[in-house]
């Protein structure tokens, strides 16, 4: 076999290539860490359980969206009680900054709910009106 070194070291080089997302993050901190430090929820009882909305939330409030714009729907039975279909639903428990955007920033993850959707925890721009 024709230059037999440079086969071993491209298969060697392959397979570094290979395993090398699992040593990028060999040091990162991982999804549970970050969900412990989350700032706990005020409230008693959530819409669901803990594990359903962090898979679901994203779902549940595209549903919500879609209930109250299409349908007219403000009110949403679950087996933990009636809820608003409203965003001010979720800022009754849920610290902006140290629940959802601590989780998002982890995940790299960029909402749009924030290009028009105001959060209690946003800065609104002062205007001057009488320059």
């Amino acid at each position: 076999m024709y230059h037999k070194g440079y086969v071993v070291i491209g298969i060697v080089v392959f397979l570094a290539l290979l395993a090398m997302p699992y040593w990028v993050n060999a040091g990162m901190p991982k999804y549970e860490d970050i969900h412990k430090e989350l700032a706990p929820p005020r409230g008693t009882v959530c819409i669901y359980s803990k594990e359903w909305m962090a898979k679901y939330h994203m779902e549940l409030l595209k549903e919500w969206r879609d209930l109250a714009v299409r349908d007219g729907v403000r009110k949403y039975v679950t087996p933990n009680g009636v809820f608003n279909v409203s965003l001010t639903e979720c800022w009754r428990c849920h610290n902006y900054e140290g629940f959802c955007a601590k989780c998002h920033g982890f995940m790299d993850v960029r909402p749009v709910c924030w290009d028009c959707h105001y959060n209690p925890s946003m800065k609104l721009p002062t205007v001057n009106y009488l320059k």
